[in-house]
């Protein structure tokens, strides 16, 4: 608003001033808005509406900045790890340092439960931002990288999931990579979960384009919603650990 600095010459001035008076006669055309919640919340697409559920208690400890979705245990249903904690507050506000970094463990029908540090190993103490998520190591597990402000990145290595497959796109020319591409395996007459791949992951961050999708019994198929709305579906070869699929549907094993 740069009329402010017309309207008071000093910072005490501004200071005691009360919203009437800094606005004047523009108060008239302005609107008031309210915040009926502060809690960090999911929204469920329920086909005709979005359902907003709040995340659990651990979830509202601390502010989050990074939101990563994988399914990090590889049981077939997707989980999130949020990055948490902001330590810039003002001089007379504590800095919001309750969260070490949350793995929230999903169930396949909208329900998330917190998984303890101790447990999931998942420990970081300071100013969490960017977070990631892929496969370093090609061992079928997902993996995830947290950034801090003024210390040092942490990367976590998965060691205990169950071994997913690991899908790579052959998008177009333009977008290689396939991103905005839909993803989702076939279990016979039982389809999985969708995983879309996306250029972007919460903080300045993104996640691995090769994407590892869990597989609680063996995949029969794949199924794939390019971006522009153009769907593939192909056969998924038995005891394959990774394949590629490219813009025709053609699945190629890669190991």
């Amino acid at each position: 608003m740069p009329f402010v600095l017309a309207k008071f010459s000093t910072y005490k001035a501004f200071a005691e001033a009360n919203v009437a008076s800094v606005l004047g006669d523009k108060m008239p055309r302005t609107c008031e808005l309210q915040a009926n919640t502060l809690a960090s919340t999911v929204f469920f697409n329920r086909g005709d509406r979005f359902e907003a559920v709040p995340l659990p208690r651990e979830a509202q400890f601390a502010p989050a900045f990074a939101v990563c979705v994988a399914d990090m245990d590889g049981d077939g249903s997707e989980d999130v790890f949020l990055g948490q904690n902001f330590f810039a507050t003002q001089p007379e506000t504590p800095r919001l340092d309750a969260g070490r970094g949350l793995w929230l463990k999903g169930d396949g029908r909208g329900n998330l439960t917190p998984v303890p540090g101790q447990e999931s190993g998942v420990k970081v103490y300071g100013e969490q931002r960017g977070a990631a998520l892929g496969d370093y190591d090609g061992d079928g597990r997902v993996d995830l990288v947290v950034t801090q402000n003024g210390a040092e990145t942490k990367l976590f290595h998965n060691v205990s999931a169950r071994p997913g497959l690991r899908v790579k796109l052959k998008g177009p020319p333009g977008n290689p990579q396939g991103i905005g591409a839909q993803i989702r395996l076939g279990f016979g007459r039982r389809s999985g979960t969708v995983r879309e791949i996306h250029a972007g992951s919460g903080y300045w961050s993104q996640d691995s384009a090769v994407q590892v999708l869990g597989t609680p019994e063996s995949p029969t198929g794949i199924w794939i919603r390019w971006p522009g709305g153009k769907s593939t579906t192909g056969p998924v070869p038995a005891g394959a650990k990774e394949i590629s699929v490219d813009e025709g549907g053609q699945v190629t094993v890669r190991r």
